[in-house]
């Protein structure tokens, strides 16, 4: 199987020796750029229908108009204001990426590797994805970075590394997390600790959750940046809030035993149990909860069952 033909089945690759993150999902497509004032400021007040009327407008005005196609492809495709239809989108992408639309070269890659596209083709989807890296596309840049660090090739690897950096300076923080992980691991760039950290904390920096937990861990241990104990629990609360539960689990720790934060048993008790609903376990963290009094563990139940539902709703 060539690697582009590999392009859906291996993108998650990157990140499954990492111990405190998910592994990373291949970047969907955005919102395309601006049509016209009318039809991207209808697309962005959330106003669909009025979108797709202006875009079809520009189109039976222009029968060029390539932005105009890659926003009634991004509307089927979502399915906003009308029926979701896959088959449409492709067919508006796919025009659109004729007349040189590079957001739609990027969407339709994604589609032609969707089985309810009804043109599924991952080598051409491969193709087109290079084209729109190439272009300096972030989403596909990152997605490309995915492929490459699946072929396990050292000359794969550095381009990664490439294409990483063009998504990074894009703002993407999952490349930036990326790039602190692969530092860290000295593949395509030479192992460092130092330049693993300042990548993690652009990546926290960018709200990138994975980034803002490895960052917090290297604060705390101080690792390749000056030890805070009182700045990775910063971090480590901004992410448990967001319902990540390696920092609900790292937190109940800090709290447990007054590093970087005061102590507070049910605080960490709290944070213990919204992990623990995740299935992240912890047997220190369920002996302190049984030594805690009944009406103290109904008050931590409390707090935790907020965090649960709050991070249940937040969580895109």
């Amino acid at each position: 199987m060539t690697r582009l033909a590999r392009f859906a089945c291996l993108a998650g690759l990157l990140f499954a020796t990492q111990s405190v993150a998910a592994p990373a999902a291949p970047a969907a497509p955005t919102a395309p750029a601006p049509v016209s004032d009318a039809a991207y400021g209808a697309y962005q007040a959330g106003h669909y229908r009025r979108a797709q009327s202006e875009a079809l407008k520009r189109i039976e005005a222009n029968s060029n108009d390539a932005a105009a196609m890659t926003l009634l492809g991004e509307i089927y495709r979502q399915g906003l204001g009308v029926p979701p239809d896959q088959k449409a989108a492709t067919e508006w992408y796919e025009q659109a990426e004729a007349r040189g639309d590079i957001n739609a070269a990027f969407a339709l890659a994604t589609l032609l590797l969707d089985e309810k596209s009804g043109k599924r083709d991952p080598a051409r989807a491969g193709a087109l994805m290079e084209k729109a890296a190439a272009a300096g596309h972030p989403a596909a840049n990152y997605n490309l970075a995915l492929t490459l660090l699946a072929t396990g090739r050292e000359a794969d690897d550095k381009r990664a590394i490439g294409c990483l950096e063009t998504a990074a300076k894009a703002s993407v923080g999952d490349a930036m997390h990326a790039l602190g992980v692969l530092a860290k691991q000295g593949r395509g760039m030479p192992a460092s600790e130092e330049v693993a950290a300042r990548w993690m904390k652009q990546a926290a920096v960018a709200g990138n959750v994975p980034g803002e937990v490895e960052y917090a861990i290297m604060l705390f241990n101080g690792t390749g940046v000056e030890k805070s104990e009182a700045e990775a629990a910063k971090l480590f609360r901004r992410a448990a809030a967001q319902g990540n539960p390696i920092a609900q689990n790292r937190l109940a720790k800090l709290y447990q035993y007054g590093l970087g934060i005061p102590p507070d048993t049910i605080e960490a008790a709290a944070w213990h149990l919204a992990a623990r609903a995740q299935g992240l376990k912890d047997a220190a963290l369920d002996d302190l909860f049984e030594r805690l009094k009944p009406e103290q563990q109904a008050r931590a139940a409390r707090i935790a069952a907020t965090r649960i539902n709050s991070a249940v709703l937040t969580t895109p």
